[in-house]
């Protein structure tokens, strides 16, 4: 492979990555419309450590640095909750 060929490679992950991203959030809209259906908070900062430390995991069982994983998983779940209170579009 050339340059080019693993640029490609990175541009097709990155749209997998963004398409994953994506159903994610489909679900997160479907879990903020349930909890305003229960009059339930947006946040709980038990499932939020949860998601975070599974990150962790995942991240380490690929033998990549499992701190970038729990960064991930907190990115996530910063637009998870905007998502959620209707801060994003």
């Amino acid at each position: 492979m050339n340059l080019e060929d693993y640029r490609r490679e990175i541009d097709r992950v990155n749209a997998e990555i963004v398409d994953a991203v994506s159903r994610r959030m489909n679900v997160v809209k479907e879990i903020s419309e349930y909890k305003k259906e229960k009059s339930l908070d947006v946040g709980d900062n038990s499932r939020q450590e949860k998601i975070k430390q599974e990150f962790e995991k995942l991240f380490d069982r690929e033998e990549l640095p499992k701190e970038k994983g729990r960064e991930l998983g907190r990115l996530l779940i910063e637009i998870e909750i905007e998502e959620e209170r209707g801060e994003t579009g």
